[in-house]
Order: C-alpha cells, then sequence, then structure tokens
C-alpha cells in the first residue's frame, strides 16, 4: 500500500489503562481537541518544552437567579435544610466555584 498520499503515514500504538485514556480523553476534551491531536502535540514537542497545545477551556456557569434556582430546588429535593440557610450555602460554594485561583 502506497503511504505517500497520507498526511501522517506512519502509525505509532501506545497501551494505557482506561483511567489514563479516560484522563487524556478528557483533557483533549477541555481543550477543545481530538486526544489524537493532544498526544501528537506531547509526542512531537521538544524535552522540556511545554506542548503546543490550546489552553483548557474554562466553564462558564449561568449569571443570574437561575443557577442559584436549580441549585435550591435539587437540594430541597434530597435533604431538609431550610430555606434560610440553603440560599446562603447555595450562594457560598457558587462564589468559590467560580472563584480565580
Amino acid at each position: 500500500m502506497s503511504e505517500s498520499g497520507r498526511k501522517h503515514p506512519i502509525r505509532v500504538d501506545i497501551r494505557l489503562t482506561a483511567a489514563e485514556r479516560d484522563a487524556l480523553s478528557q483533557e483533549a476534551i477541555q481543550r477543545g481537541i481530538t486526544r489524537q491531536e493532544l498526544l501528537r502535540a506531547r509526542v512531537l514537542s521538544e524535552a522540556n518544552q511545554p506542548a503546543p497545545i490550546p489552553e483548557i477551556k474554562p466553564v462558564f456557569y449561568s449569571k443570574g437567579r437561575d443557577s442559584i434556582d436549580a441549585c435550591m430546588d435539587a437540594v430541597r429535593r434530597r435533604y431538609d435544610v431550610p430555606h434560610a440557610q440553603l440560599e446562603g450555602l447555595i450562594c457560598t460554594v457558587i462564589c468559590a466555584l467560580n472563584a480565580k485561583r
């Protein structure tokens, strides 16, 4: 079979555990690329140099009361927490999740 027309003519196989594969897949999804592209970038990067891969895309939560109300409804269905305590607790958690570190 002629490989001259192929963009990437050589195939390299690696063995990973399911957990390692899943971690690579998750990272690739966060970066908006395929797992294959992530692995290729890492393999072809220079020693001690960062791989030329996109930054992880941040997750944005919806703004306003809708996210607070959705959380309150979910917690109320499962736990017996007074409404007065619940809103403050949920707001604290949402703020902590959105805090820049």
